[in-house]
């Protein structure tokens, strides 16, 4: 069984003190193309570490492999390391239930490899940057707090690079106009008082919440689509989101869009909590090992600036 692989979408700028830079002109006459290049050099020949401000524990960037560069497309990408140190951790082979390994906080650190793809457009003041997300791993700090500290140390006290999530407002629209509308969930946080209610509110229950799911493999209706669509613009008050003609009111609705295979899930009510994660499980290809691709993931990365971030219109081959 294939995974399921997101994608977070960052916009990565360099300021000049408070002022935005043009990446091509980076230092005056300088590249950032360039410099970014010989950044991704050092993190492959030192491995970056960073305090976690969390705990006690130390965060690692490296790279296994050189990244790879194309000047003619103005793109770096590869797969850097985020390694986590100072934790102690057991590791056994599963069904069984002796250690296989137990690790030393003080020298062990866990690594997970994480595809990225950075865009660096020659007349803007940002690059798009692509970073494949994971469970418990901070890859875009940590990505950034070694940026900042190579340009430190190469004299450019003066620059700050900073990493930020970039979801573009269009992107809703067309995700809306042009997408497919694969799922709503309806969620009411309250505990039925009696079976008959629970049967009544409809019977998937999770952590004390009532969902009521509404799923189509291909897409829900131009009635639904028209239906969440209202709901998403219209404002909502009381903590609850009030059904149209009265129905019913709920805590929150979440719901799947679905654009040329890649799935984003919107929020209704909390639009904060929709971050620029996009599921690409679908137009991946997955080695022996039930790991993507490096050309697979890079096609998407590409595609997915062109879809989701450029916006640029759908061309499609007869």
């Amino acid at each position: 069984m294939a995974k399921r692989i997101f994608l977070s979408t960052y916009s990565l700028k360099i300021f000049d003190r408070s002022t935005e830079t043009l990446l091509r002109n980076f230092n005056g006459n300088e590249d950032f193309f360039n410099f970014f290049i010989s950044f991704m050099d050092d993190v492959f020949a030192n491995v970056k570490k960073s305090p976690s401000f969390k705990d006690n524990t130390s965060l690692h960037l490296a790279l296994d492999e050189r990244a790879i560069s194309n000047s003619s497309t103005r793109t770096v990408y590869g797969h850097v390391s985020s390694g986590v140190g100072g934790d102690k951790f057991s590791v056994r082979i599963e069904g069984q239930t002796n250690t296989e390994f137990k690790s030393d906080p003080n020298i062990h650190i866990t690594f997970r490899n994480l595809f990225f793809y950075l865009q660096l457009p020659r007349d803007k003041t940002y690059g798009y940057l692509i970073i494949q997300k994971k469970r418990d791993v901070g890859a875009k700090r940590l990505l950034e707090k070694a940026l900042n500290k190579y340009l430190r140390e190469q004299g450019y006290s003066q620059y700050v690079a900073k990493i930020n999530y970039m979801l573009n407002g269009r992107v809703y629209d067309r995700m809306m106009s042009e997408g497919n509308l694969k799922n709503i969930d309806f969620i009411k946080k309250t505990i039925p008082a009696t079976m008959e209610q629970f049967y009544s509110d409809g019977p998937n229950t999770e952590k004390g919440t009532l969902t009521t799911s509404i799923r189509s493999p291909f897409s829900l209706s131009p009635y639904w689509k028209d239906y969440i669509d209202r709901l998403f613009k219209k404002e909502h008050r009381d903590s609850t989101i009030e059904l149209l003609d009265g129905l019913d009111s709920f805590n929150e609705i979440e719901f799947e869009l679905e654009l040329n295979g890649k799935i984003k899930t919107f929020h209704v009510f909390d639009k904060g909590r929709t971050l620029p994660d996009v599921e690409v499980s679908t137009d991946l290809e997955f080695d022996e090992f039930n790991e993507p691709t490096v050309e697979s993931l890079v096609n998407v990365s590409s595609s997915l600036i062109d879809d989701m971030l450029t916006l640029k219109p759908n061309v499609r081959q007869n």
